[in-house]
């Protein structure tokens, strides 16, 4: 029997991984045996991100114009042949706070919401020509599950950023749109699913609080994250699509 869960083969563009668990992911899939391609805007990141990790190549864009983005898909092309696998992990974007212009809304929300859609719909275009074609969508725990303000009595200091008045509506989302893209994909083949994942770079009180209404008492690393990414783009979930999948300790289980 072939091995499934195997990435040989494959190639990969992640959109924005130098947001919550991108990194891991990447490299997740290169272990994995996949060729990986970055498109996102934090050029820094990315160059020591490929210093580090042998990459197919990356580009730097903001994803915000449908020219901008068909652009960053052409390159990926270019650099790897085709494109089996996007990870679209752009939902992590959020200023901190309510009191939030209009201005400032109207832009994080064009670098998730439209840039998502627009990054899905070009990809999605190519994926369509080559006749297959893998789709994973990565959001936090809280598109499944609001944030407890119980999770932040001795972490006040996060409490600004996880309740921003666009990142909830934002990585809830996601999770619709993933069987929206799926139902577009599935003609040809194509699948769209979604992670909901633990909450990244979080330690402290605030952690601790989490596992404490978690199933799973142990704090979340970045292979546990990755294995999962590696699972919904390989062929061992061939007959998966359209659902969101936690990652998140048993967190959203209750």
């Amino acid at each position: 029997m072939d091995n499934k869960f195997s990435l040989q083969g494959k190639n990969a563009l992640i959109v924005c991984p130098e947001n919550g668990w991108g990194k891991d992911i990447a490299a997740g899939f290169l272990k994995a045996g996949a060729k990986v391609y970055l498109a996102g805007s934090d050029e820094a990141f990315m160059a020591g991100l490929a210093k580090e990790l042998n990459l197919a190549g990356y580009t730097v864009y903001d994803h915000e114009t449908k020219q901008q983005t068909e652009e960053m898909v052409a390159s990926a092309v270019q650099a790897m042949g085709s494109i089996d696998v996007l990870v679209e992990n752009s939902s992590y974007t959020a200023e901190s706070g309510w009191d939030q212009s209009y201005e400032m809304i109207c832009k994080q929300l064009r670098k998730t919401h439209l840039g998502m859609m627009l990054t899905v719909q070009a990809v999605g275009y190519q994926m369509e020509k080559q006749g297959n074609g893998n789709v994973v969508l990565v959001a936090d725990y809280e598109a499944l599950a609001g944030c407890d303000p119980y999770n932040y009595q001795d972490a006040p200091e996060l409490f600004d950023a996880d309740f921003s008045i666009v990142r909830g509506f934002v990585h809830g989302g996601v999770v619709n749109y993933a069987r929206q893209a799926a139902g577009f994909l599935g003609e040809f083949g194509g699948r769209c699913n979604a992670m909901a994942c633990a909450p990244s770079g979080k330690s402290g009180e605030f952690m601790n609080a989490y596992l404490r209404h978690s199933h799973l008492k142990t704090p979340p690393t970045g292979e546990d994250v990755a294995n999962v990414a590696v699972f919904l783009a390989s062929d061992a979930s061939g007959y998966v699509t359209g659902t969101t999948l936690p990652v998140d300790g048993g967190y959203t289980a209750k």
